[in-house]
């Protein structure tokens, strides 16, 4: 009997041979049967979600996304990294220097900070503040104590950008005197940030030399910060400045 084409059917080639025991559960029986899911395990850590607003131009500009992301992220992949990686003594030693660089800047940011409130007091301008037309708003996961510092650090020198300003708005600093001060201290604190982003690359390319990369990667995935800017320039609130 002719056989119409419009009928034709094709058959399929049988599967390739398995190499697997048919006899054995696979790995998706095995997490069904104990329950498991077979989702990459995600660590339960501790952070402090810290809504913070930076007023002043200068200080504005270490949170942009372009520096402030890589910088928190540095601060909390060395500390991810160089436990997985390094000694106990290593990772100690890398600690130590990261919290005398951030230590140090704090008390000179401190000792500046003073000296300006002293100049605001004697020409009666502690009640003085400049409203800002574009601060920025920020939401900070605080997962490390070293990110805790440095959001810390950044608080206090837009305190000191704000005293300032108020001093330059007043008419007792010279456009030229405001703008160098500013300038160093965003210099100075914009290399400290590089020079932990440059550890953090160190630390990064060391895991990958001992093969410890992917577990690495497992540790350090989740972003450490949010960022979001609010141009509106007025609030009502005022969150976290000192």
């Amino acid at each position: 009997m002719a056989i119409d084409p419009s009928e034709e059917t094709t058959t399929s080639a049988p599967p390739p041979p398995s190499d697997a025991d048919p006899r054995q559960p696979t790995a998706a029986v095995k997490a069904a049967a104990s329950g498991r899911s077979t989702r990459a395990y995600r660590h339960s850590r501790p952070v402090f979600d810290r809504q913070i607003r930076i007023h002043s131009e200068y200080a504005r500009r270490l949170v942009s996304l372009r520096q402030f992301r890589p910088t928190m992220t540095a601060l909390y992949g060395i500390d991810v990294i160089l436990r997985i990686v390094a000694t106990d003594e290593e990772a100690d030693q890398f600690e130590t220097v990261i919290t005398q660089r951030l230590e140090e800047l704090s008390a000179a940011i401190l000792a500046d900070r003073e000296h300006w409130q002293l100049e605001l007091e004697r020409h009666d301008l502690l009640k003085a503040r400049p409203r800002y037309t574009h601060p920025v708003d920020l939401k900070v996961q605080i997962a490390s104590p070293h990110i805790g510092a440095y959001t810390h650090l950044i608080l206090e020198l837009d305190q000191v950008m704000i005293a300032i300003d108020t001093l330059w708005l007043s008419g007792l600093l010279s456009s030229k005197e405001r703008t160098e001060i500013e300038v160093t201290w965003r210099n100075r604190l914009g290399r400290a940030a590089q020079s932990f982003i440059e550890l953090h690359r160190y630390a990064y390319d060391e895991a990958k030399r001992r093969g410890q990369r992917d577990a690495v990667d497992t540790a350090s995935r989740e972003i450490v910060t949010v960022s979001d800017e609010d141009l509106s320039g007025e609030t009502d609130s005022d969150p976290d400045t000192e």
